[in-house]
């Protein structure tokens, strides 16, 4: 989601000149002029346009990015229930907004492994790549758009995933959107991964490196590191790394593609919703909400008198400045 930030200004000022723009012509969004620009980060909870933390967009006239494609076509076909996507538009009182970048990037792809079952129909957990799982039967939306079954009950080791949700305060990915995309065949089937590279990593293509301590990571002699800074993986650089998985243990990746990741919202990016699990934890004033750093030192919380802790969900309105969320209302969610 690199490119979500770099045209956050350049898009809302797009959009507050269009709309400064309407006449009396019969466009749908003229009621909303006056409205606030916006960052949204949350899951997809239905359509017509868009429907993201309780805001309903219409997308006709956005830009929209899927797993790093943004080619022309893409279109509200393009997204799902359950997807997580950072939206950038301008939001009007009666909650409904005119959005003018809709960006959709999974958290992880690859074979599920270690499948439990506790047999409560309720949650199922497993591992992808060495992450944690947990899918939910009411929570998590299964894409069975090809017809193929793939649901709650059928998940099965060996499926090739695409996964999208939060990380908890345990670092567990609890999907909200998940996606069969292949039967596992090691040395073929593609991967992705987001993660840190190693301390003292300095590796371009042709080379190697590793990833959050345990993974491998071959780079192709041909591989595009078009959007890693000159081209070379550093120390500490946060990246998603694209290849097929030639070896399982020790988890190893055969790169055909690297991007720069960004980790956290833009630090002086304004008006801003988020959704996703409390962590880090210290006090209203300093804790992290998807790995955004909050103060909710002058925020209402709904309900009245909820005592934050680590892990909780919750919906976070207010403003990001200097790389901090000040919080103007926390809701505590399901």
């Amino acid at each position: 989601m690199s490119t979500v930030f770099k045209f956050v200004l350049a898009t809302l000022t797009a959009v507050f000149m269009a709309l400064n723009g309407c006449g009396g012509g019969g466009g749908s969004t003229v009621a909303g002029i006056g409205g606030t620009g916006k960052i949204a980060s949350g899951t997809i909870t239905g359509f017509g346009s868009i429907i993201v933390n309780d805001i309903k967009y219409d997308i006709d006239s956005a830009s929209l990015e899927v797993n790093d494609d943004d080619s022309a076509g893409l279109s509200q076909d393009d997204l799902r229930i359950g997807m997580v996507v950072t939206v950038t538009a301008v939001v009007f009182d009666d909650d409904t907004g005119v959005a003018s970048l809709v960006v959709y990037d999974n958290e992880i792809e690859g074979p599920v492994s270690g499948l439990t079952d506790p047999g409560n129909g309720l949650t199922k957990s497993f591992s992808v790549l060495g992450i944690d799982v947990i899918v939910d039967s009411a929570d998590t939306e299964f894409d069975d758009s090809d017809a193929s079954g793939f649901s709650f009950a059928t998940i099965a080791d060996g499926d090739v995933v695409e996964i999208s949700g939060f990380f908890d305060g345990s670092n567990v990915l609890n999907a909200t959107y998940i996606e069969k995309t292949d039967d596992f065949d090691l040395g073929n089937s593609e991967v992705e991964f987001k993660g840190t590279a190693d301390a003292g990593t300095d590796a371009g293509a042709g080379d190697s490196f590793t990833l959050d301590g345990s993974i491998t990571v071959d780079i192709r002699a041909d591989a595009d590191l078009s959007e890693v800074p000159g081209e070379r993986v550093t120390g500490s650089m946060f990246v998603e790394v694209e290849g097929t998985l030639t070896n399982d243990n020790p988890l190893t990746i055969e790169a055909f593609r690297i991007e720069l990741e960004e980790e956290d919202l833009d630090d002086d990016a304004g008006e801003t919703e988020l959704e996703g699990f409390v962590s880090d934890f210290i006090d209203n004033s300093n804790f992290k909400v998807d790995g955004q750093l909050v103060d909710a030192t002058n925020a209402e919380f709904i309900p009245a008198g909820l005592v934050l802790s680590d892990d909780d969900k919750v919906e976070v309105e207010g403003t990001i400045a200097g790389g901090i969320l000040n919080a103007s209302k926390i809701e505590l969610e399901d």
